[in-house]
């Protein structure tokens, strides 16, 4: 979720009207002395409208799903039908310039956001944090054997050992607390570091924060309703996508459904560990298999063409028909390559790369193609933005593991209202007279695998 949920306003019915220099800094507790806390003040209000912003595109998506859902029952006489679409044709604007706004409104988030990134560090001013960093700084020289390289501690991790203990006031985060101490002895791993795409303070940050991620992940998907939400979401997003690009999602959807069912036979878990294993999926977990492994990894791809899918898309000689079909035969071809070398043919990764076959042509040409709609939506569709908001201690709680489930629940379900209501009102059309059967999003049994 880009935008978090502002303390700004205790009262949001005055929130707006004409408040005064006083009247802002009493009800975000900052003094107005520095240039700093008045960015804070405008960071604040800024983070309220977008949130206001992201509540009027759901709720007139609700309205349009009504709509769809109630078209089949609707009668009226011609003044009337004429006047409906006057308003269908008013709303139909708004929506566009809101989510056009929202676009900018996003861009203009992710830079403000690194503005005080470097010059806020040096503002906490307690003695107890001191304290504690001395002390933190000899148990460290204490338990380092100067003669062991195996356990050596560079300057370089000594400084972001007591960077991240004065960003992060002590005794707030007992949850993440915790878990920094295991990064700093090394008893977490990661199959890739995303310290700098995430914006963490170093490795030792970055996997502490995942850890506890990692465990609030069980804690989340141990609901099957949960499962079956997200599940059923990410199909309906990923087939909304399909139809803004003018094309059927019934074999997307039929190949997607095949991989979730496979899933859910025991016999085929045991397998699926060693599949995921080889490609350095050691944690079985949401965020290690969907969010890093397959949608990351994806992205990633995606941001990186091969040179020859470039050249294509730069060549202004070529129409955009070629390009499309230029970009989906390449997809095609990558995955035919991969699996001639997959070692089990009818496992896990088999289903996976079925279900990109269908996917992957119109992701790749949604984000490398023209500016359009599905150019556009693929740009949102993006989960850099939530998975930033979950690695981020302003965003969500890591006092303990319930906290952080619980904040992150929150911000999925956000995250895929706004991207249900970015579908506009053909997908939802779509989407509504689908019916599918629900399923799990992965077994519970590979969800309760031991976190590290």
């Amino acid at each position: 979720m880009n935008s978090s949920s502002s303390s700004t306003c205790a009262n949001e019915s005055t929130c707006w009207d004409r408040l005064g220099d006083s009247d802002i800094c009493s009800m975000v507790n900052l003094p107005v002395t520095t240039p700093e806390n008045l960015y804070l003040m405008g960071m604040d209000l800024f983070e309220e409208a977008l949130r206001r912003w992201e509540e009027a595109l759901t709720f007139r998506s609700k309205q349009v799903e009504d709509e769809v859902n109630c078209a089949a029952i609707k009668t009226g006489a011609g003044d009337a039908i004429a006047e409906q679409g006057m308003e269908d044709v008013i709303s139909a604007e708004f929506i566009h310039r809101l989510k056009s706004l929202l676009q900018r409104a996003y861009h203009l988030q992710e830079e403000f956001e690194g503005v005080l990134c470097m010059s806020d560090h040096s503002s906490t001013n307690s003695q107890d944090m001191l304290a504690r960093e001395e002390l933190d700084d000899g148990c460290l020289r204490d338990s380092v054997s100067i003669a062991s390289t195996d356990s050596f501690v560079s300057a370089a991790e000594l400084s972001e050992h007591r960077e991240l203990r004065s960003v992060y006031a002590l005794g707030h985060h007992p949850f993440y607390e915790e878990a920094l101490q295991m990064a700093e002895e090394g008893k977490i791993s990661c199959r890739v570091l995303r310290t700098e795409v995430l914006e963490c303070l170093g490795d030792v940050d970055f996997l502490a924060k995942l850890h506890c991620v990692r465990q609030a992940c069980q804690l989340i998907l141990c609901e099957r309703t949960t499962r079956m939400f997200l599940a059923d979401t990410g199909k309906k997003i990923l087939s909304s996508i399909i139809v803004k690009a003018h094309k059927s999602p019934k074999r997307f959807e039929e190949v997607f459904e095949e991989m979730l069912s496979f899933l859910e036979h025991t016999e085929h878990w045991e397998n699926t560990e060693v599949e995921l294993a080889t490609r350095g999926v050691k944690h079985l977990n949401f965020y290690d298999i969907v969010l890093d492994f397959i949608l990351m990894d994806s992205f990633e791809d995606l941001e990186n063409p091969p040179i020859s899918i470039q050249n294509v898309i730069n060549n202004r000689w070529l129409n955009s028909s070629f390009k499309e079909t230029a970009v989906a035969s390449s997809c095609w071809s990558v995955l035919k390559q991969k699996k001639q070398h997959m070692k089990v043919s009818d496992g896990f990764i088999a289903h996976f790369y079925t279900v990109c076959e269908q996917i992957s042509p119109v992701l790749a040409w949604g984000f490398l193609g023209p500016k359009n709609s599905l150019h556009d939506f693929c740009s949102f569709f993006k989960v850099l933005h939530f998975l930033k908001d979950i690695f981020d201690l302003d965003k969500v709680r890591y006092s303990s593991v319930e906290s952080l489930a619980e904040d992150m629940l929150h911000l999925l379900h956000r995250r895929s209202e706004l991207l249900l209501a970015y579908l506009g009102a053909d997908s939802l059309r779509h989407l509504n007279s689908c019916s599918s059967a629900q399923v799990q999003l992965l077994p519970k049994a590979l969800l309760e695998a031991p976190v590290q």
